[in-house]
């Protein structure tokens, strides 16, 4: 008499004949910002079998490999025996101020200046058939331009400096070259000093950004009453994801003064 006995992937949740198995990949951007008056309005993520993201895997129930949603809950079908990579986006503005057809050359849009955005991208291991959860970094670097002198009334600080156009997800590079101005109202006038600084600029100034770093020059034209002074310009100013660059110092060019430019990943929120 012969005993025998059998174990099968049935019994613990498994099937022999099918090795297919649905996958949760829950998205969020850093520091918590869903608890913010103003959330997230986009996540996109898009899927690939290699981590170059050459072949897109067709995962999602519309046969493709990219969806996009407001909730950052991205639900897959997945292959157990294989892994996934994926590329991942996420911004405030919808699709007013990014192209996102394509995480490897996200775009800005004409006429459009950077909103704030993140990136990021996720590997999914083999055998994986769970809830999985990920972070996202900024796509872009912050400017904050501090006075420490005395800026009369009916004044205007206007910023021009070169800013790149594209950010390619899967390299967390940003690339092109846009002209870019900003002008700064200041007709209450403002006074600071070295030592308490005044914030110029109410809103925020992002700027699309490489995860490594790079430098730019800005140019500044402060006004009074219309009348603007010559130009001058801060040079080598560092902009790099996810950091807050500041500028410190007196800007008007009737009286020299030193800048001071620091670069930390001190990320500080302006209410709007």
């Amino acid at each position: 008499m012969g005993v025998f006995a059998s174990c099968s992937k049935n019994e613990i949740g498994g099937n022999d004949a099918d090795s297919t198995g649905t996958v949760v990949l829950k998205v969020t951007a850093d520091e918590g910002i869903q608890t913010r008056a103003k959330a997230v309005d986009r996540y996109v993520i898009e899927v690939y079998t290699d981590d170059t993201y050459a072949t897109p895997a067709n995962v999602f129930t519309d046969g493709t490999n990219k969806a996009n949603n407001a909730t950052g809950e991205f639900q897959m079908i997945l292959d157990r025996t294989k892994e996934y990579y994926c590329l991942l986006w996420a911004d405030k503005v919808a699709s007013t101020v990014y192209n996102v057809t394509n995480l490897k050359s996200v775009s800005l849009q004409d006429g459009q200046t950077p909103a704030e955005a993140w990136y990021g991208t996720y590997k999914i291991e083999i055998g994986k058939s769970a809830t999985l959860s990920t972070e996202l970094k900024r796509a872009v670097s912050k400017l904050t331009l501090l006075e420490t002198g005395a800026i009369p009334l009916n004044s205007s600080l206007n910023v021009a400096f070169n800013q790149p156009n594209v950010f390619n997800v899967a390299t967390t590079a940003a690339s092109g070259t846009n002209a870019r101005t900003e002008t700064i109202n200041l007709t209450a006038g403002v006074t600071g000093t070295k030592e308490a600084p005044v914030r110029l600029n109410d809103a925020d100034i992002y700027v699309l950004s490489s995860a490594a770093g790079s430098v730019t020059d800005l140019t500044f034209t402060m006004s009074n009453n219309g009348t603007p002074e010559p130009s001058f310009s801060v040079t080598n100013v560092p902009l790099q994801t996810n950091y807050n660059t500041n500028i410190k110092g007196h800007y008007t060019s009737l009286k020299s003064s030193t800048f001071t430019v620091t670069c930390d990943d001190l990320w500080t929120v302006y209410d709007e």
